[in-house]
């Protein structure tokens, strides 16, 4: 299983899933909308969120936890 197939299923059961970026260690959050996956760092301007595809998820990120509620 994908690392988009693991955040598509964690959204219908989980509220907040967290992730990581493989190459920088840098964590955030994500979930998928019609254009691929928003990611979104924490930035209160929202400077550092970002739309990237399936395929960009699948190699650049790894889920780190699932939150209910």
């Amino acid at each position: 299983m994908t690392e988009y197939e693991k955040l598509v299923e964690a959204e219908k059961t989980c509220h907040t899933i967290e992730i990581r970026e493989k190459a920088t260690g840098k964590e955030g959050v994500a979930g998928t909308n019609p254009d691929g996956v928003a990611v979104f760092y924490g930035a209160s301007d929202g400077s550092d969120d970002k739309t990237i595809s399936a395929e960009e998820f699948n190699e650049c990120f790894e889920i780190m936890a699932m939150i209910n509620n």
